[in-house]
């Protein structure tokens, strides 16, 4: 939902600035926080992963390599935005404020307990993922989502399959119909000539 009506050109230029910012900074900090050269989710794979592969292990590892392109996906977003594919470009904001988010929300507590690296990394980082957000609510676009489209599809073909049942249901009741009618018909003629046959016999 928008808060102020901003023109798509500035919230998409705006997007594109927020995914530079993030993936400078997240090259950036690993210089400074050596306990970032790795992220977080990387680690929590390790840890998770040493009594063996679990699902929240192989989640984690999936995590740990896409956090890496956030600020990538927005930077993509945005310049989709702003080459009028809105929803795709839309859908790549949304993807990488996401990740971005959980990258940033795992270094907390090892960025927070460092005095090693200069804060306004973490600043700088978390003031773009902030306008990365901004400016994926404020570009005006298509407003079903690629999932909502695949639902629409689901239902579409799930409707198509009942009407087909339904039809093949009815014709079905209509054969039977018309063969019990060829059936009565075929009666009716025998039916027609024993009583003319018997009417003669009671005249002579």
């Amino acid at each position: 939902m928008a808060i102020v009506n901003i023109d798509n050109r500035y919230s998409t230029v705006l997007a594109m600035i927020s995914g530079v910012m993030i993936t400078a900074t997240r090259l950036a900090i690993p210089q400074f926080y050596p306990s970032q050269a790795t992220n977080g989710w990387a680690n929590l794979f390790a840890e998770l992963s040493s009594g063996g592969l679990t699902l929240f292990a192989v989640l984690a590892g999936i995590i740990s390599f896409l956090v890496q392109f956030g600020g990538v996906s927005i930077f993509t977003g945005g310049l989709l935005c702003y080459k009028k594919h809105l929803r795709s470009g839309k859908e790549f904001v949304g993807i990488g404020t996401t990740f971005g988010f959980a990258d940033l929300l795992l270094a907390i507590p090892s960025l927070g307990s460092s005095s090693s690296g200069p804060i306004y990394l973490v600043v700088v980082a978390w003031t773009s993922l902030l306008l990365a957000v901004f400016a994926g609510r404020h570009i005006k676009g298509p407003k079903g989502s690629y999932a909502g489209e695949v639902r629409k599809l689901m239902t579409g073909i799930r409707s198509r399959i009942l009407r087909q049942e339904k039809r093949k249901r009815r014709e079905r009741r209509l054969r039977r119909r018309r063969a019990q009618s060829k059936i009565t018909r075929g009666s009716l003629p025998s039916t027609k000539q024993y009583n003319i046959g018997s009417n003669k016999n009671g005249e002579s």
